[in-house]
């Protein structure tokens, strides 16, 4: 179960991702916005990765790529809501990509990390790797 939202997912964000500077370039929003939400996601995977060993230990992997999971789709259903000529209000939102690509991304590497054999942790990493960002990012 967890592969398969794991690997769901990375299908979901990676189309939303190739084509979300077009649709906020459709809602009036310029390149200066566009490079702007990319900022504030960053600003939001941050401190999400430092504490990554410590929201494994309380959350457990398993709720934090629930917590992905929830954060990709109230992220994508409050992008339709924003009207035409207020493509700033997308930046409202975009912290949940932060939210989305930090979770997804701790929990993946913690479950291949306990799933891979002693001594093949860096196969089972890579594999996972080819599966999401190969296959995943079709």
């Amino acid at each position: 179960a967890f592969v398969f939202s794991s690997f769901l997912l990375t299908v979901g964000t990676s189309n939303v991702e190739n084509l979300v500077f077009l649709f906020f370039r459709d809602l009036g929003g310029s390149n200066t916005m566009c490079g702007l939400s990319v900022v504030i996601t960053v600003v939001f995977e941050l401190p999400i990765f430092h504490f990554a060993p410590k929201l494994l230990e309380k959350y457990g992997m398993g709720r934090l790529e629930q917590l992905a999971c929830l954060a990709y789709v109230v992220r994508v259903i409050s992008y339709t809501l924003v009207p035409t000529n207020h493509a700033f209000l997308v930046l409202v939102f975009e912290p949940l990509h932060g939210v989305t690509y930090a979770c997804d991304k701790t929990s993946s590497v913690e479950f291949v990390a306990r799933s891979t054999p002693k001594g093949h942790e860096a196969a089972g990493q890579g594999i996972l790797s080819a599966l999401k960002d190969g296959c995943g990012s079709f």
